[in-house]
């Protein structure tokens, strides 16, 4: 009875300390994601499947050059991206090391081939090449960005941003409605060019 009881006791013990390295893992990771939150200003929110949708919808049927999403968060948005677009790279692009860890190891379990995650800050990646920009950032980040997209952006390239404007631009078409949820979905052309029209599957605008 004295060694079942022992053995009892140790395994208490074991659950135990297994609770509690979880606990402090998950805590440790809560507080790294708010770090990095608190550093870029954006928290790293998935966009629902509703505003993914609209924003595909608003980017042209054929697109020419890779595809960035910046602040790329858990990925979702990027995946549905590479699957829409199968013949154009799409890299995502998120400074929080969680959020990069987990898109990249889903991207290990389900592969895409043109689909990359980059660890790296949005201010210091190079857009020149950007066949398409989308994002779901905060006010601050886009009042940082706007000016990086009006100088490295090429004119007419297609953005998209959820949920905040990109401030001075004037959207090509603005979009909410049930799907999107509460917030809008922004459509742009880079500066520089005459608006071109409307892919095949973009919808009709809801407004500027």
């Amino acid at each position: 009875m004295t060694e079942q009881r022992d053995k009892v006791a140790l395994e208490d013990a074991a659950v135990t300390g297994a609770e509690a390295i979880l606990l402090i893992a998950l805590l440790m990771g809560c507080l790294l994601i708010l770090g990095y939150a608190l550093r870029t200003g954006v928290p790293p929110m998935p966009s629902g499947a509703g505003a993914r949708q609209a924003m595909l919808r608003l980017l042209p049927a054929t697109i020419d050059g890779p595809i960035y999403e910046l602040g790329s968060g858990w990925g979702g948005l990027a995946r549905a991206l590479a699957r829409r677009y199968p013949r154009n790279p799409v890299i995502g692009i998120e400074l929080s090391p969680l959020p990069w860890l987990f898109a990249a190891a889903m991207l290990r379990l389900r592969p895409l081939p043109n689909l990359h995650f980059r660890r790296a800050d949005i201010g210091s990646t190079p857009l020149g090449d950007a066949g398409a920009l989308a994002c779901y950032l905060m006010p601050a980040a886009m009042h940082r960005l706007a000016p990086k997209l009006e100088a490295e952006l090429r004119p007419a390239t297609p953005v998209v941003s959820h949920g905040f404007a990109v401030p001075g631009w004037q959207p090509r078409t603005t979009v909410m409605d049930g799907d999107t949820g509460p917030s809008p979905v922004y459509r742009y052309d880079a500066p520089g060019m005459p608006l071109t029209p409307p892919g095949p599957c973009a919808s009709s605008p809801a407004g500027t």
